[in-house]
């Protein structure tokens, strides 16, 4: 499996405090099956989760030369998790937001609990600059959660859909879980991720459980999609479905 949401990098958003619990985690991860991540942290302008790529770059290499001296078998490569705002592209253009593993694909996040009149501008001024715009854990938003139809919108853009696969076990409450089974069965997904923030999270030893019941849910052939072959198409930067990728 490869990871396409984490926090893993130390000391810069809500996820890991320290370079031990960096390792830790990835540790499990690679316990759990994983054999890459996506490090994602948050960038939120005007708050304090803005570190810039150089370092982020600095931290996740750090990281890399503790991973490589406990033997733990893993490759790991950065993006961001980003707050939407009209900044994102000159933030790109200024090395401060960093795309997933320097791909055209980025990583977008909503407010959780309120509708903007903005997000699908700021979405379409992306994509016509040639962004591929994964939208992060959209079961988690009230906008979607009232209204199925807003999910939709946001589809006939273009935008693709990482789901939290910990949704599955109720982690983020029974709507969540209702709108990402449902997402799901309508195969509606581009990528699942963990979004994982500390090392003491149950989602290590209940992650192979979740896969096979996303299988039950649909099949064995998506899942590995979602959780294999979409995730390395964003890491290699391939063009999907015959469409064109261009360079932000």
């Amino acid at each position: 499996m490869i990871d396409t949401h984490s926090h893993i990098i130390y000391g810069i958003d809500d996820g890991s405090v320290s370079i031990e619990e960096s390792v830790s985690m990835i540790k499990k991860m690679r316990n759990a099956g994983y054999s890459a991540i996506i490090a994602t942290p948050h960038y939120i302008d005007d708050t304090e989760y803005r570190a810039n790529n150089k370092e982020k770059q600095e931290r996740l290499e750090l990281i890399r030369e503790k991973v490589k001296e406990s033997n733990i078998d893993i490759k790991l490569y950065l993006g961001n998790e980003v707050f939407i705002g009209d900044f994102i592209i000159d933030k790109i253009l200024n090395k401060e937001i960093y795309t997933l593993n320097n791909s055209d694909y980025i990583m977008i996040e909503l407010p959780l609990d309120e509708k903007l009149n903005y997000d699908l501008d700021v979405i379409y001024n992306l994509i016509d600059k040639g962004a591929k715009v994964v939208l992060a854990h959209p079961e988690r938003y009230r906008i979607f959660k009232k209204n199925y139809k807003e999910v939709q919108k946001y589809l006939d853009m273009g935008v693709l859909l990482q789901g939290n696969i910990d949704s599955l076990s109720g982690k983020y409450g029974r709507d969540s879980k209702k709108l990402f089974i449902k997402l799901l069965k309508e195969r509606k997904y581009f990528i699942l991720g963990s979004d994982i923030h500390t090392t003491i999270s149950k989602f290590y030893d209940r992650v192979n459980d979740l896969k096979s019941e996303a299988i039950k849910l649909t099949d064995e052939n998506y899942i590995n999609q979602l959780m294999v072959e979409n995730p390395s198409k964003i890491i290699n930067n391939i063009i999907i479905d015959g469409e064109k990728v261009y360079n932000i």
